[in-house]
């Protein structure tokens, strides 16, 4: 029996995602192609999912095509030869379309092009190279996207089709003719224009997916750009969720971990999208290094997905041999370790409510794009997580999972909507716990956090100000006043909550004409208003302060001491513990394989080397050593053992915590605790 989509994605550990994104003024396409080599060279390196291109950015298909363009110098049906040798070998074989990106059509065709809002094609200009973007409001130009469709999945043995491009244009939309004709009396209502956006994309991908299936029920269906924490509206078009993270071309190192948990709670596979360039798309010539590349690898599975690695065939088809020596080695190791990933689901103990920022945000009336964004301050949120080894997931208002949960974080800003309030009392009245930050659920100048141990008086007026942390919050800081950068509240405790700390003021803020030395104006001393504050029932906490946006963009380690200090008081037993040695660059991640009766912790290494002002790379793979951590496995494991080596080690028991040391940790090393 056939796989469905989703197995077929969940059974691909090694991924490779083949861009052919190639000039039609390149005269030797296809040249020094051999099948037999290239998809040797693939399953040599252990690959076996491969994204092959039936259409790209420029245009171009790689077959025999009534529908498209075939380039002018392919003199052979490329796309058929590689879905032939790869199936020979396993390799699965779904197809990639460009989508909102068509060059050729964008200079044969440009009553098809997006116009923006001052009447102007959405494109290239005379002095710049770059692609044009087409309406995808235009049924002209959606058929000739399907016709190609139908051509790949009828005449090959193609898995899926891999769309990309789908975002939406520049805020409110497309500015052609069509599109405007559309909008009828409302083309100047900005509200409208962005609902109608929304509306053509639902209308494009809906069609597409429907023919994908109509031709073969089993094919995966893709549409790049659209993994979002909305993505709950678009999940009937998507069989699985790929988060394309190039950590060097410009994503970094936090948004995959971010994002992955976010989305990582609906019913699809997620796939982690990283490259091998040594910066971004098409960086020929540019190798990342093996302990780079494993290490992000790592951070893929880490999060309970598959990984699938960004490169791109030279134009003459040949693969790049070095490219895949590195890649070989990066799938050597997941290879070995596909045994203890394989139908594993994440565990998490802490959930961050990612809310719309306001009433309007929620109704959809203010942004077409979604209520809910993973911003700095849910990017701040992960950041702290991680350092600190508390397991988590992002969850929505559309979503009714808190009562997984043991704590509920709401960071720093968003409107809580009647219904999800209801929850979250329901949640904390059965014992849950809840911490929100700054501005998290204020309305009218009232939280509406349920047994808010706060009321709000006013903003701080001072930006920066300061805070003493107090001996609880405060527990291994400096005893002293400490700055804080973001802008605060002045709150006063609810009947029976507990108060700590205090924020102090500067003499004055620094504004023209009257300031103090290079930076903000010191100290000058309290306000009376705490810095945070448990509520009577010692289950809802609160921090005056932005502290998740603020350590995500002024990486001030203070911010996450604090809510460290206040996570200990609202989950005193979370599922890791770090004990000795554990710092804070390791990612720490937790999962259970169910059929096998295990608990599987990723230990993820990160020792960057700083190289430029912009990027962070790794060259050398850096031990870290006499590691001892504690997890919460509630009996005793029949057994602990280091994967892939299957090593048994020594653990004790401590309660419900299972304590183990780890000697050497060299990037990446599982820990499997059977029989619980």
């Amino acid at each position: 029996m056939a796989m469905t989509a989703a197995e077929l994605v969940n059974d691909r550990f090694r991924q490779i995602h083949m861009d052919f994104h190639t000039s039609p003024d390149i005269p030797d396409v296809g040249s020094e192609f051999n099948a037999e080599e290239f998809a040797a060279g693939l399953a040599e390196a252990r690959v076996n999912w491969v994204t092959l291109f039936g259409k790209c950015h420029h245009g171009m298909s790689y077959y025999p095509t009534k529908a498209g363009v075939m380039h002018p110098s392919l003199k052979f049906d490329l796309l058929g030869e590689q879905i032939e040798a790869c199936k020979k070998r396993g390799i699965a074989t779904p197809v990639y379309i460009s989508v909102r990106v068509d060059q050729h059509m964008g200079l044969t065709r440009p009553d098809l092009v997006a116009r923006l809002a001052d009447g102007k094609l959405w494109g290239p200009n005379a002095t710049q190279a770059g692609w044009y973007q087409m309406c995808l409001g235009n049924s002209e130009y959606i058929d000739y996207v399907a016709a190609q469709t139908e051509e790949v999945l009828k005449n090959y043995d193609a898995d899926g089709i891999f769309y990309d491009m789908c975002y939406y244009p520049p805020d409110p939309g497309c500015f052609c003719e069509k599109c405007l004709s559309r909008l009828g009396e409302n083309r100047a209502d900005v509200a409208a224009h962005r609902r109608q956006t929304f509306e053509i994309l639902r209308e494009y991908t809906t069609l597409l997916t429907k023919l994908c299936k109509d031709i073969r029920p089993n094919a995966t269906t893709f549409f790049n750009s659209r993994v979002t924490a909305n993505v709950h509206r678009e999940l009937d078009v998507l069989t699985q969720l790929e988060i394309e993270s190039l950590t060097t071309g410009g994503w970094g190192y936090l948004f995959f971990p971010a994002n992955a948990r976010v989305v990582r709670t609906y019913d699809r596979p997620i796939q982690g999208m990283t490259a091998r360039f040594h910066k971004s798309w098409a960086d020929f010539g540019g190798i990342k290094t093996v302990p780079q590349l494993k290490y992000e690898a790592a951070t893929i599975l880490a999060a309970g997905a598959v990984v699938n690695i960004g490169d791109q065939l030279h134009p003459r088809g040949g693969l790049d041999r070095g490219a895949y020596q590195v890649i070989g080695e990066v799938y050597k190791h997941v290879e070995a370790l596909e045994p203890y990933c394989r139908g594993a689901e994440a565990l998490a103990d802490i959930a961050v409510l990612i809310l719309p920022e306001s009433e309007e945000a929620a109704s959809g009336d203010l942004d077409s794009r979604g209520a809910v964004k993973v911003d700095t301050s849910v990017e701040g949120a992960a950041a702290v997580l991680m350092a600190l080894k508390h397991q988590w997931s992002g969850e929505t208002p559309d979503r009714n999972n808190l009562s997984k949960y043991r704590l509920i974080i709401i960071p720093d800003r968003g409107w809580l909507d009647p219904l999800t309030q209801q929850r979250l009392e329901t949640y904390v009245a059965s014992g849950g716990s809840v911490l929100f930050t700054h501005r998290a659920t204020l309305n009218n100048a009232v939280f509406t956090a349920p047994d808010s141990p706060v009321n709000f008086l006013a903003e701080c007026p001072y930006t920066p100000s300061y805070m003493l942390p107090g001996p609880e919050l405060g527990a291994g800081l400096p005893d002293t006043c400490l700055v804080n950068y973001r802008a605060s509240t002045y709150v006063s405790p609810a009947e029976g909550a507990t108060t700590y700390g205090e924020v102090y003021k500067p003499y004055f803020n620094r504004v023209p004409g009257k300031f103090s030395s290079h930076a903000q104006t010191p100290v000058d001393g309290p306000t009376g208003h705490p810095i945070g504050a448990l509520s009577n029932s010692g289950r809802v906490g609160y921090l005056h302060a932005p502290v998740f946006q603020g350590y995500r963009e002024d990486a001030f380690y203070v911010y996450k001491e604090i809510t460290a200090r206040m996570i200990d008081k609202l989950l005193p037993e979370p599922l890791i513990k770090p004990i000795r040695g554990v710092p804070n660059s390791m990612e720490v991640s937790v999962l259970r394989q169910q059929e096998a009766g295990r608990l599987v912790v990723h230990l993820v290494a990160f020792t960057p080397q700083r190289r430029t002002a912009a990027n962070e790379f790794i060259e050398d793979e850096t031990p870290v050593t006499d590691v001892t951590f504690a997890v919460r496995t509630g009996t005793t494991p029949t057994r602990v053992a280091l994967q892939p080596r299957d090593h048994a080690i020594d653990f004790e028991m401590d309660g419900q915590y299972c304590i183990v040391n780890i000697r050497k940790i060299n990037t990446h090393m599982v820990v499997t605790f059977e029989g619980v």
